[in-house]
């Protein structure tokens, strides 16, 4: 399935909804540790939120971290969706596998809404209503955040699930 909320942005997605998913938790947690870029925007967009007067003043290098963020967001999902979920596995619990579809699936509601905020104060922007950028920068992008960082517990928790399945595998193989 191909998305473009613009036509510059485009996040691609795999995989069908009807068959197991799992992880590949070295390549996951791979792509976690050298996302530093993105990491670094969102640390930046936080100082922002927390400083409204900057957005103010700095109305467009406001934008442009929001649509490094999107950039960086289509690339991270997009690397987490080939390289660390797989469809198919030899065994897996259905009960992880609905998880890990279900985490996977968010991508493409998270991207588009980040699609959305930017598109929206662009829009904002152009019909110069700082008031109302700034406002909407600040809530929308905090939400935003708090859904992202509530999709990666998530993951993490898969990662730690999957790490410590392998290791009882590699036990009770040796036993």
């Amino acid at each position: 399935m191909l998305t473009e909320p613009r036509e510059s942005t485009q996040l691609t997605t795999c995989g069908s909804p009807k068959a197991n998913v799992t992880i590949n938790a070295a390549f996951m947690q791979e792509i976690k540790e050298a996302s530093s870029e993105l990491w670094q925007i969102l640390r930046e967009i936080s100082h922002l939120c927390a400083h409204p007067l900057s957005i103010h003043l700095h109305p467009r290098r406001s934008i442009e971290l929001l649509r490094q963020l999107q950039d960086q967001l289509g690339l991270y999902f997009t690397l987490e969706e080939y390289y660390g979920y797989f469809e198919g596995p030899a065994r897996v619990d259905l009960e992880f596998s609905k998880r890990a579809a279900d985490l996977r699936n968010q991508h493409q509601d998270m991207y588009l809404d980040i699609c959305a905020i930017v598109d929206r104060a662009e829009r904002l922007l152009d019909h110069r209503r700082a008031a109302s950028l700034t406002h909407h920068i600040v809530v929308r992008t905090q939400a935003f955040q708090e859904q992202l960082k509530a999709h990666e517990a998530a993951e993490e928790r898969l990662l730690l699930h999957s790490v410590m399945e392998v290791e009882n595998d590699n036990h009770d193989t040796y036993r």
